[in-house]
């Protein structure tokens, strides 16, 4: 569990050079066959993945159109995760569209954009999220509006989850996600050392991505949890509550099960 400067640059020569390699390809490939969008906008993130040293175990089975998916999130790195895993448009903060590189590719990968702080913009906001569902493009959303050190959920904002009470939209599926970062270099991660993943509050990016390549091999479990359509819901809190009771009760159990394997290793320590 120990940082390499030595292991951080010998990772972010590649990293900048598939960075580069695939964001031309994309381009390239998206002028001639639109129809295949994702093709390298997958394999980008699969790429960053590997470089990363991210090794992701994951249960359940991810829906493959007409989906609207929800996570919690910890980190920048949950979107390189989900975006290897699954096809499908990301919602983020407006604020991303003032990073330099990152809101370029952004853009490449046709990122929603939304302004969480313009509640009179809702509508509107909902309207462009419909109707790329409606365009055939899958989208993934993370409520808590902001990154946490995931040891718990944060309450979801239930805004864009209003999407399941326009009519039109009854047939779409919603899919909770829960991300649960589990161990590094096969050592089960303490409170303590979570911030090496999860990027929150002040945090500087640069810094933190910086440090993290420079760590061993990271464990994260993914669990795709079962779908409903938009029709099973009431209304957007209901869709949001049980989004967010689903979630927020797998990370839960991840961390009942995290306590328990430690108790029972000190215990077999001092038998020793």
């Amino acid at each position: 569990m120990l940082y390499s400067p030595v292991l951080s640059f010998f990772r972010i020569v590649p990293l900048l050079l598939w960075t580069l390699f695939c964001c031309i390809m994309h381009i390239m490939f998206f002028l001639f066959s639109k129809k295949n969008f994702f093709l390298f906008y997958r394999l980008f993130f699969r790429g960053l993945v590997n470089i990363f040293g991210i090794k992701i175990k994951f249960s359940g089975i991810p829906e493959k159109e007409n989906v609207f998916f929800v996570s919690n999130h910890i980190s920048y790195l949950d979107i390189l995760i989900l975006g290897s895993m699954i096809d499908g448009l990301f919602i983020a903060k407006s604020e991303i569209k003032s990073w330099p590189l990152i809101n370029k590719i952004a853009a490449l990968g046709k990122t929603i954009f939304v302004n969480r702080k313009e509640i009179l913009n809702v509508k509107e906001q909902m309207n462009i999220v419909g109707s790329t569902l409606r365009q055939g493009y899958n989208v993934i959303l993370f409520p808590e509006g902001t990154s946490s050190d995931g040891s718990r959920v944060l309450p979801f904002k239930s805004s864009l989850f209003g999407l399941v009470d326009f009519e039109d939209n009854k047939d779409y599926k919603i899919q909770p996600i829960s991300i649960f970062y589990s161990k590094l270099d096969g050592v089960p991660v303490e409170k303590k050392f979570r911030p090496l993943f999860a990027w929150f509050g002040s945090m500087d990016l640069i810094s933190h991505a910086w440090k993290f390549l420079g760590l061993g091999v990271s464990e994260v479990k993914i669990n795709f949890h079962s779908s409903k359509k938009f029709s099973s819901f009431k209304d957007r809190k209901d869709s949001c509550r049980y989004c967010y009771n689903t979630i927020s009760d797998q990370i839960s159990k991840n961390y009942g099960t995290f306590e328990v394997d430690n108790k029972v290793k000190l215990n077999e320590f001092k038998f020793l």
